[in-house]
């Protein structure tokens, strides 16, 4: 295990703060070409386009709410708190994989280790939550079996 909890969460947070930053960026641009978009005589054209247009912003701005909530919730996790049970901020060493309780954002590569950044509200995430070392679950026919927590 190369990467720290505190790398995997400082990582986590800095991918979130740019998809942040991206989709603000990118509601700013549809809302630019909303608002230049002139009226053409084709009354029609001009009015799906701009409710096309809405929807789009509707959609990032969904993302935005989406991605603070999410930087919210692992601002509120303490990496550097260790437990004997698998818990939120929890490293989860499997004899498949190693997942990092937190919040729903799937596989990254932090020093060139695969982590999966997994919810407590996911299917996984829900059979691990208050386990320890030792303990065994099974998922889709997989007996996943906690080797050690971090």
């Amino acid at each position: 295990m190369h990467g720290s909890k505190e790398e995997i969460h400082q990582k986590i947070i800095a991918l979130l703060e740019s998809q942040i930053q991206q989709a603000k960026h990118d509601l700013s641009l549809a809302k630019e070409s909303r608002d230049s978009d002139t009226k053409s005589s084709a009354g029609d054209k001009y009015e799906t386009g701009r409710e096309m247009m809405q929807r789009e912003m509707d959609k990032l701005s969904a993302s935005v709410d989406t991605y603070q909530q999410q930087l919210f919730k692992i601002n509120n996790i303490n990496p550097g708190k260790s437990t004997n049970f698998i818990t939120q901020g929890s490293l989860i060493v499997t004899n498949f994989e190693t997942y990092y309780m937190a919040i729903g954002m799937g596989q990254m590569q932090i020093a060139s280790e695969t982590i999966y950044v997994i919810s407590p509200e996911s299917p996984l995430g829900a059979l691990l939550m208050g386990k320890r070392v030792g303990d065994t679950v099974e998922l889709r026919g997989r007996q996943i079996n906690i080797k050690q927590l971090i």
